[in-house]
């Protein structure tokens, strides 16, 4: 028996989807962290104004821009049964830092979430050859956009490796 368990008279939404959720959940970050590095390396010509890789650029930031959103979906749904069944019934308790470091985790989620979008929005629309200085704007999102995906991973990593949704 798990002593996490909601009892009957307490139901969390989605727990007994719980590990489905969490492998999607990880599958999604898996394909956003590839897509988010591989658009942050085309980026580096786009800074110097070389174009010349712009189809493939634009693929990887259409992957990020639905990528992203599903991943954070998917946490999401998640939220509740990590927020009672692993945060408080055991992190806040004996790992406060892993806590913590969650909570960072999701604020950085929450605001490069927009700029993801904002990157698809770009790819679509963009033309660097004639906008450069556009160009710049949007490589520096892409920047960001990959840094908090890797934090974000990392974290996540970590914070499961203490306890996970069980």
């Amino acid at each position: 028996m798990d002593p996490c368990a909601p009892t009957p008279d307490f139901a969390i939404a989605f727990y007994d989807a719980r590990r489905v959720l969490l492998v999607l959940h990880a599958a999604c970050a898996i394909v956003l962290i590839g897509a988010s590095t591989h658009h942050a390396l085309q980026m580096r010509h786009y800074f110097r104004e070389q174009f010349g890789r712009k189809a493939l650029e634009k693929t990887y930031a259409k992957v990020v821009a639905v990528a992203y959103p599903l991943t954070f979906a998917l946490g999401a749904v998640l939220y509740p049964t990590y927020r009672y069944h692993v945060r408080a019934l055991f992190l806040d308790r004996y790992a406060s830092w892993a806590a913590r470091l969650f909570d960072v985790k999701e604020v950085f989620a929450s605001l490069a979430l927009v700029v993801a979008i904002g990157l698809g929005a770009l790819a679509l629309t963009l033309e660097p050859k004639d906008e450069p200085h556009l160009a710049r704007v949007y490589a520096t999102m892409s920047l960001i956009v990959c840094g908090v995906v890797w934090l974000d991973v990392i974290a996540g990593v970590v914070v499961t490796s203490v306890r996970g949704i069980g």
